[in-house]
């Protein structure tokens, strides 16, 4: 009975020991789920505290109107072209020479003065034909000067015949004219009968029939024989021999083709061994004493340009060189490709005071159409329209706590180069604030945010003291960049 107490008091100790045990453990639980709940809240807090701090940061930089001063701008109307260096004139070599190249004395690049030898020609063959012409020529002529001579000699005789036979009808004439007279005088006395004066009439007027027949067929044996002397010697001046042979010693004076001019070799069309041709250039010389740049020219633009404007050359071969030029000859003739323009079009020729460019070197040319100098310029898109049709743009009034009040600024308006427009009178001034207000939401005496930090100020991440910089608003960002201060 005592044991049985004695375990029963014992187990009821192991019990209310146990209790205890589980009571201390739950405690140290709870503290460490309040702990972490503690930690949770403060981490979330200060999550949100943070992330409403850069909201409002960015919503500050988002509600911002980009704004700048109005400056003046080099609005001079100028044409860009493209060309290439070229001498000053080209000057295709040709010989008449029809034989061999034997000899090729300059190649491309190589600089020639006037007088030059640039190559030779074979002018043995050429010789042996003027030879073989000359000697044929020769026994011509001697034929012809005795065909020449015997007509001469026709002619002469032709016209002694004549002054024979006409003083033989003359004679005859005379000797009628006699008897008809002393018949006459035999009839009145009444010697001679009437028939026998009748035949001595006749007889008088047959002689001088005969005298005019003479004549003429005397003038046409004169006439015949000094044809055939005119013929003779038309032959012989018309000769298609002599014509050939003074080809032919043309042809031999060509067979050393020299430089017509100085210049640098550009082209050379022939090697040693080929057959020349007529016509057929041999090789081309440019002139470089002086240069020109022959540039193309858009169908849009040749008719602004003038002769006589000036222009600024630049090529990559002289860095950032400006050269003066000026155009010199404006081609309003559409060129094709085949004419070696790439894409045709037209052209023109522009003067370069420059000896050092090189000929076949690129170039540009900014060609002055009409020199403005700096002006008050705005982007065309800041121009408005009222309903009236009057142009203005808005410009910012700072005010001290940081905002900014549109104002509208009547202008008028010159003409519009690439993305400005010249303002050529109105109430804006150089250095007004102009509101960039791409989308039309800011109006006259609406109170906004502006953007007024400066390119390249502030600190290293492009931001000056919270405020964004300048051009760092696109036009498809400020449609949600107005913010209206009440």
């Amino acid at each position: 009975m005592r044991n049985k107490e004695k375990f029963d008091d014992r187990l009821e100790a192991g019990a209310s020991g146990t209790k205890s045990v589980v009571v201390k453990s739950g405690k140290k639980k709870k503290k460490v789920w309040i702990i972490l709940l503690i930690l949770l809240v403060v981490i979330v807090a200060v999550v949100m505290f943070l992330a409403k701090k850069m909201t409002k940061q960015v919503e500050t930089v988002s509600n911002q109107t980009e704004v700048l001063p109005i400056e003046k701008r080099d609005m001079s109307d100028t044409i860009s072209l493209k060309g290439s260096i070229s001498g000053i004139s080209k000057v295709n070599v040709t010989s008449r020479a029809q034989s061999e190249i034997t000899s090729m004395n300059v190649q491309v690049g190589d600089e020639v003065k006037a007088g030059d030898l640039l190559c030779t020609l074979d002018s043995v063959s050429i010789e042996e034909r003027i030879a073989e012409l000359e000697k044929s020529i020769s026994n011509s002529n001697a034929v012809t000067n005795i065909n020449n001579k015997q007509a001469s000699d026709a002619v002469a005789q032709a016209k002694k015949d004549q002054k024979k036979s006409l003083d033989e009808a003359q004679t005859e004439i005379n000797h009628a004219q006699e008897n008809f007279e002393g018949t006459q005088i035999l009839y009145n006395q009444g010697e001679a009968d009437f028939p026998t004066l009748l035949a001595a009439q006749r007889a008088l007027e047959t002689a001088k029939k005969n005298y005019e027949n003479v004549l003429e067929s005397t003038n046409r044996a004169i006439e015949s024989a000094q044809d055939a002397l005119r013929l003779g010697r038309y032959q012989d001046s018309d000769s298609t021999q002599k014509d050939t042979l003074k080809d032919l010693r043309e042809q031999l004076e060509d067979c050393e083709v020299k430089a017509p001019c100085g210049g640098v070799v550009t082209a050379v069309n022939v090697s040693v061994g080929d057959v020349n041709a007529e016509k057929v250039t041999i090789l081309t010389i440019e002139d470089t004493s002086s240069l020109k740049l022959v540039a193309s020219v858009t169908e849009s633009d040749i008719l602004k340009i003038q002769e006589g404007m000036k222009a600024v050359i630049t090529a990559d071969a002289t860095g950032e060189e400006e050269i003066e030029g000026e155009i010199t000859r404006v081609v309003r003739v559409k060129a094709s490709p085949a004419d070696g323009q790439a894409g045709g079009g037209y052209s023109v020729e522009l003067s370069v005071k420059n000896k050092e460019l090189l000929v076949g070197m690129d170039a540009k040319a900014k060609v002055m159409i009409e020199d403005r100098g700096n002006v008050l310029a705005v982007p065309y898109d800041m121009i408005r329209y009222d309903e009236e049709g009057n142009t203005y743009v808005l410009t910012a009034t700072l005010n001290d706590d940081g905002t900014a009040t549109a104002v509208r600024k009547d202008i008028t308006v010159g003409d519009e180069i690439d993305y400005y427009t010249e303002v050529t009178g109105g109430d804006v001034n150089e250095g007004d604030l102009l509101v960039y207000d791409y989308t039309g939401t800011i109006m006259d005496g609406q109170i906004f945010s502006p953007a007024t930090g400066m390119p390249g100020g502030g600190t290293d991440d492009g931001m000056s003291d919270g405020v964004m910089p300048v051009g760092s608003i696109s036009s498809d960002t400020v449609a949600s960049n107005v913010e209206v201060v009440n």
